[in-house]
């Protein structure tokens, strides 16, 4: 663009140093004379101008040189840029992936922290049960013991009372024993008394034969005197009486 306002001027220049020179072709030698110099000025300060222009030229190159590989940076640049960019939209879609597999990830935490809090109230109300079904034990425990010590205790009761039993049973065997011993010792008196009692109903008979004997020989007493009457009567009356 520089270059182009440069070369522009120049030939405006000699257009302008043309036109001058067409138009002052009668003018006097001497105006003729300071033309040519102001030429010689023009044409010097033309040529300075022209070799400014043309290390400016070499500027504007090294410039445009520079300028093509800034591109060529930029170019690289922008390449990179649209590699990370590609980069980071992958990087993005995984991080979209990974939120959204974080998300499945927290639901699923969430649904397990349900089932968790489900399962701990769970838990809890076992573990009350636990401690409910415990305590009954406990008491069962209690009133097993209760009961197996009464059966202890009962059991000795029983113990004592069989042993009372048992030396009941002794002192009813000795009992009966003594009981055997005075049915025997009994019997032998009874068959003692009935041997008496036959003795004595011998004796009685006896007795019995006897006083008939003396009745008969006191009646024939009696018989053989006559006053002796009134006692007869009066024995008679003794012997019925005792009769």
């Amino acid at each position: 663009m520089k270059r182009a306002s440069a070369i522009a001027s120049a030939a405006f220049a000699l257009a302008a140093s043309a036109s001058l020179l067409a138009t002052t072709t009668a003018a006097s030698a001497q105006g003729l004379r300071d033309l040519a110099g102001d030429r010689a000025e023009g044409r010097g300060d033309l040529r300075d101008l022209i070799s400014e222009r043309s290390s400016s030229r070499d500027d504007l190159r090294d410039l445009l040189r520079d300028r093509v590989e800034r591109r060529n940076d930029l170019r690289d640049l922008i390449l990179d840029r649209l590699a990370t960019r590609d980069d980071l939209r992958d990087l993005l879609r995984d991080r979209l992936e990974r939120r959204n597999d974080l998300r499945d990830l927290v639901l699923d935490r969430l649904a397990t922290r349900d089932d968790l809090r489900d399962l701990l109230g769970d838990r809890m109300e076992r573990r009350n049960d636990l401690r409910d079904l415990i305590s009954d034990r406990s008491r069962s425990r209690d009133d097993l013991r209760d009961l197996l010590r009464d059966r202890m205790e009962r059991r000795n009761d029983l113990r004592d009372l069989i042993l009372d039993r048992l030396a009941t049973r002794d002192d009813l065997r000795d009992l009966l024993r003594d009981r055997m011993e005075r049915r025997n010792d009994l019997r032998d008196l009874i068959l003692d008394r009935l041997a008496t009692r036959d003795d004595l109903r011998d004796l009685l008979r006896d007795r019995m034969e006897r006083r008939n004997d003396l009745r008969d020989l006191i009646s024939d007493r009696v018989r053989n005197r006559d006053d002796l009457g009134p006692l007869l009567n009066r024995f008679r009356d003794r012997l019925g009486g005792n009769n």
